[in-house]
């Protein structure tokens, strides 16, 4: 850059530069007719008597007919929820199966472990279904089981004579109460649990 001159001296002179001169660049295809150089092509995809890169292959896409890839899509969606629920079915039936087999052993081992006779209680109607011969006595009075008037009443009738009053007055009572007592005697008839309903006496 020239700098100005002094009043009254020559005019300044702009600047001058040469215009660049460019190269092409190694990756750059060649000109027609010549072989490449400087650069890498695939393997096979240069035409050596052409001068130019072979055109790639065409690659027909695939012919399918209009509708058939939604039928395929939508029948392997079938098959595959059909395999999921009988894959589920299936895994159901083994599963209750085997819980069904696992109680029958857990019942089965439970039967052989409990004694026939408990000591306190002996099921009357193991004998054929019907209640055995059981020894009985008079009734006795109820005398004074507490002080709720309705339970009362059923332990008077029990002791008059209606056996199932007995038993409503067992359903009813408080467990461990004299109320419930009273009620697993039949009225002082039985011993305590001998039966398991009064209303079964005859």
């Amino acid at each position: 850059m020239s700098h100005p001159s002094p009043a009254g001296g020559p005019a300044p002179v702009p600047p001058t530069w040469d215009a660049p001169t460019w190269s092409a660049p190694p990756w750059a295809p060649p000109s027609a007719g010549a072989a490449p150089t400087g650069g890498w092509t695939p393997w096979g995809t240069w035409d050596p008597t052409a001068g130019a890169p072979r055109p790639a292959p065409a690659v027909p896409p695939p012919t399918v007919p209009a509708g058939r890839p939604l039928r395929t899509v939508l029948a392997a969606t079938g098959i595959g929820v059909a395999g999921l629920v009988l894959a589920a079915v299936l895994g159901a039936l083994v599963l209750t199966t085997a819980a069904d087999d696992v109680g029958r052993a857990i019942g089965e081992g439970v039967s052989a472990s409990v004694p026939e006779d408990l000591g306190w209680y002996t099921d009357p109607y193991a004998t054929g279904g019907a209640l055995g011969p059981v020894e009985q006595s008079d009734p006795v009075p109820p005398g004074d089981l507490g002080s709720d008037p309705v339970l009362d009443g059923y332990a008077q009738s029990c002791f008059d004579g209606d056996l199932q009053a007995c038993d409503d007055l067992f359903a009813e009572s408080a467990p461990l109460s004299a109320y419930e007592e009273y009620a697993t005697t039949c009225g002082g008839r039985v011993k305590a649990y001998d039966v398991p309903f009064c209303a079964d006496l005859d």
